[in-house]
């Protein structure tokens, strides 16, 4: 294919108007027009050569001429040969197709070849020439450090000229067992199509790692492109080999990662001196955008004209000029000229300059620069003496700040955690809203306070799934586009799991749950003894027994407690009464259950003791019976048979599933529990098949199966669903296993994830999270906090075990009446020396007559009524006092004090011994 390319001639480089000795280049510029920058630097330089002095100290002269041709070698060895006897050196841009030709033929008349557009050992490793010369460094040994650095093993080469395709040749032989993909791009073509297509190829091969080899004009095309097409999320990470990268107009990129080069120092005193009045040139005006830049090439060329220059002598380069008509004739003087080329050393704009024994260029330094804001920095250098060396401080500082970045979070359109946002029942593009919404608003306002700048925006997962793994190592669902480099983070109810935390980072968890089941809401039950639920039969039963129990301890103490009892006289009779019958005894026990009281009281010690621990038990059966009884009044009970996971595994009319792609589905898979190894056996093996795509889906089918399919789910989800009208489904209170949700981070953002986790702990500590769960859950529930069937909400029965206690408390409280009873009376029988056998308690107990209420003994008095009994006097014997005693009906004997008689009083007691 023909292409043009620029001759210039650069003569009459004059070192002294009397002597008319010159320093002749000749400059050759293939492929290059006029305006390039390139050709606006060698003009440069020759200009400011003529105003200053070289070596010799005197002033330069230049004049130039253009032509113009075919770039083949038979057109450049015919203008060779033209100009050959007026030249000393040359210095150009060459083809690859006339690199050999211009090198044979400088070997051939011993005339110096100094290039700067190509680094022969990038291509060749035998391309050797004594007058071949080659400013710029070869940069394959660059590129097989940084990988190595970087660790790549798989990765994409992308080229666009015949120069890079031969540079990723040679290094493909020296890195022969990394597996690298080649791509190359049209460079000619004006719009943006092979770039495209190529990138559309990379997405295909999900590759993210990829060097880029291209001219600066299609440099900055990429660039633009990879915005597009969603390829600048933090999985990706670009090497550019563009030295000019860091001059480019760079869009926004996201958190990919991204390295380029840079030798240059724009701020030097050479690089200011040589292009300070770069704007002033005439051709300027005349450039394209893309070429109006001082960079890498230009300062090349500028260095190239300068060295040729700095090595010449005009008192050593003297002699037979070469010739090739009308006889072949090499130069006398290029021998030594292009030694003192070779053993030169001085600073140009590119760094340092120096050259080996072969003519490649040596001691260079190349800064590596890494994105960071948008903008190239450095974060350290490679040297042909000490090679790589990054300052690893500052990458992983750069890595750690979000500023300037824009992250892209893709998420699951799962309810209430992100959902379309619909305002006045409008749907409304491109935003969005929900927990996870929320979560990241709170925390980037958490990361705005400590002064760090945190740029995202959502996405929505293209198949809708959370993330599984397919096959050779690959993910679909949000998992899948993080490690193909779709997104940088998830955030959805994403499970944190063993297998997923292999392939992308998680945080700490911001959410909790269980996985639970839905079931459709039966119908509610309602009974007229509904009062009786607080308590179980078996308490019910033992509450009789109580009952009974307290009766007929409080009867028996009573009976022999002498405190119970009391005289009462009327109608000529004296009676001895006891209030504590059988049936007051009953009823007193009833009142005190009941909180009503009785008309009467215990007034003996192990009477009270009894109505002590009576009272005590009431106190608690009646607060346990009351705080139960207003569960069970207004939390509705539901009859299902479905009431735990056993349940639901001993059965098969009830069919159960879970969502197609997630954890939950994983966890029946993969448990060795024998009840949920069941109960993945029949979901696998069930058609057709019990699994959802999405838990709206699962929701749906619960309420269209009228009871017969239960959805097993995270019991979050499940709740939010079971507050959604028509309030059709309700949750098992039963959780299978626990487990958390997180935010997945790409591998690549190591210091994003720890700046995400120290922002959930500080929402956590200020009970943000827990205010957005109100509002998501609660607050937009539509069936009002009754309907809400999770552990916490239902109510059982209280058993025997949880109050037996209580009885134990009141057994031994009726126990210890009892013995303080039997401790009375042995006491007694023992005080009146009487044998326990004929214990007057005890014959009392035998020998008394009871009515149904209370307790009389009844005796008669001789001789008629007596208007009042004898006054009974409760002190020892005095002078005013006697004792008497008398036989009562039915043999009890009593004893008094009493006044002593006086004449006027007649006591007649039959069988009364005073």
């Amino acid at each position: 294919m023909a292409r043009r390319f620029l001759f210039t001639a650069v003569l009459f480089l004059s070192l002294g108007a009397v002597s008319c000795q010159y320093m002749r280049v000749m400059t050759f510029l293939e492929d290059l027009p006029m305006s390039d920058s390139r050709f606006v630097a060698l003009r440069r330089s020759t200009i400011l050569l003529n105003v200053n002095h070289n070596k010799t100290g005197r002033p330069m002269t230049v004049q130039q001429f253009y032509t113009s041709g075919i770039a083949d070698p038979s057109f450049m060895i015919r203008n060779w040969c033209l100009n050959i006897g007026t030249v000393d050196s040359f210095v150009g841009q060459l083809a690859l197709s006339t690199l050999h030709t211009m090198k044979d033929y400088a070997q051939a008349f011993r005339v110096p070849f100094v290039i700067f557009n190509l680094a022969p050992t990038d291509f060749w490793d035998d391309v050797k020439s004594e007058y071949l010369i080659s400013i710029k460094p070869s940069f394959i040994p660059v590129i097989q450090d940084v990988v190595a650095y970087r660790g790549w093993q798989t990765y994409v080469y992308i080229y666009d000229s015949n120069e890079s395709f031969l540079r990723f040749a040679n290094y493909m032989q020296k890195v022969p067992f990394h597996h690298i993909i080649p791509k190359r791009i049209n460079r000619t073509t004006t719009n943006m199509t092979s770039a495209e297509i190529v990138l559309q190829e990379i997405q295909e091969v999900q590759v993210t790692k990829i060097i880029v080899d291209c001219h600066h004009i299609m440099t900055e095309r990429i660039l633009n492109l990879l915005a597009d097409k969603d390829m600048v999320t933090g999985a990706y990470h670009y090497i550019f080999l563009d030295m000019d990268v860091k001059l480019a107009n760079l869009p926004v990129l996201g958190g990919m990662g991204m390295t380029g080069f840079n030798m240059v120092d724009m701020n030097s005193p050479g690089f200011i001196y040589a292009f300070y009045y770069w704007d002033q040139e005439p051709n300027l005006d005349k450039l394209p955008p893309e070429n109006k830049i001082t960079g890498f090439d230009a300062s090349l060329a500028f260095d190239a004209v300068t060295v040729v220059a700095e090595a010449f002598e005009d008192n050593k380069n003297k002699g037979r000029k070469p010739s090739c008509t009308p006889n072949f004739r090499r130069s006398s003087f290029g021998l030594q000229y292009v030694k003192r080329l070779k053993s030169m050393t001085f600073k140009g704009i590119t760094g340092p300059i120096s050259f080996s024994e072969e003519g490649t260029r040596t001691n260079y330094t190349v800064d590596v620069l890494s994105l960071h804001n948008n903008q190239m920095k450095k974060i350290g250098e490679w040297s042909t003496v000490e090679r790589l060396k990054i300052n690893k401080t500052v990458e992983e500082a750069m890595y750690s700040d979000t500023a300037g970045r824009v992250f892209r979070v893709v998420s699951v359109l799962t309810e209430p955690y992100f959902s379309k946002k619909i305002v006045n029942g409008t749907l409304v593009e491109g935003q969005y809203e929900g927990f996870c919404v929320d979560l990241m608003t709170e925390i980037q306002a958490v990361l705005a306070s400590k002064n760090k700048t945190f740029n995202y925006t959502f996405h929505v997962v293209a198949d809708g799934k959370y993330g599984d793994p397919i096959d050779h190592g690959r993910w679909d669902g949000t998992i899948g586009e993080i490690i193909d480099g779709k997104a940088d983070l998830a955030v959805a109810s994403l499970t944190i799991s063993r297998e997923r935390q292999e392939v992308v980072d998680f945080t700490k968890p911001f959410m909790d749950f269980g996985i639970s089941i839905m079931l459709k809401r039966p119908e509610e039950i309602s009974h007229h003894f509904d009062f009786l639920g607080p308590f179980s039969f078996e308490i019910w039963v033992c509450l009789f027994f109580a009952l009974m129990g307290i009766a007929l301890t409080l009867f028996g103490v009573s009976r022999f407690s002498e405190s119970e009892w009391y005289t009462q006289s009327g109608n000529g009779e004296e009676e001895r009464i006891n209030e504590f019958g059988y049936f007051n005894s009953f009823w007193y026990a009833i009142c005190s259950i009941m909180q009503q009281g009785a008309e009467y009281s215990p007034r003996s010690l192990s009477g009270r003791v009894v109505g002590g621990v009576c009272w005590f038990f009431t106190l608690i059966i009646l607060a346990s019976y009351t705080a139960n009884l207003a569960a069970f009044l207004t939390i509705q009970r539901l009859n299902t048979p479905i009431k735990s996971s056993g349940d639901l595994a001993k059965q098969t009319s009830v069919i159960y599933g879970t969502t197609e792609s997630g954890t939950t589905k994983d966890f029946f898979k993969e448990s060795t529990i024998p009840i949920f190894k069941t109960m993945w056996g029949f979901m696998d093996n069930k058609e057709p098949t019990p699994f959802v795509e999405t838990a709206e889906e699962g929701w749906l089918k619960v309420r269209a199966e009228e009871g017969k399919y239960a959805y097993i789910l995270e019991s979050t989800t499940n709740n939010y669903y079971n507050q959604k009208q028509p309030c059709e489904t309700m949750a098992v209170p039963e959780r299978l296993s626990s487990s958390s949700y997180g935010i997945a981070v790409s591998k690549s953002l190591v210091g994003v994830t720890e700046d995400l986790t120290l922002a959930i702990l500080e929402l956590r500590e200020k009970a943000k999270l827990a205010i957005l769960e109100t509002k998501w859950w609660t607050d937009k529930g539509e069936c009002g906090s009754e309907i809400s069937y999770d552990s916490t909400s239902i109510t059982h029965s209280l058993t025997l075990e949880q109050l037996a206690g209580l009885f134990y408390i009141l057994l031994g409280g009726l126990s210890t009446a009892v013995l303080i009873t039997l401790i009375h009376i042995v006491k007694r029988c023992i005080v009146e020396h009487i044998s326990v056998s004929r214990c007057p308690s005890l014959r009392l107990f035998r020998k008394t007559r009871n009515t149904s209420k209370t307790s009389r003994i009844t005796r008669r008095r001789a001789g008629g009524d007596i208007s009042r009994p004898p006054p009974i006097i409760t002190g020892g014997s005095s002078r005013d006092t006697v004792p008497l005693t008398f036989q009562i009906p039915y043999g009890v004997v009593e004893r008094y004090r009493v006044k002593k008689p006086t004449p006027a009083e007649n006591w007649n007691y039959p069988d009364a011994n005073l």
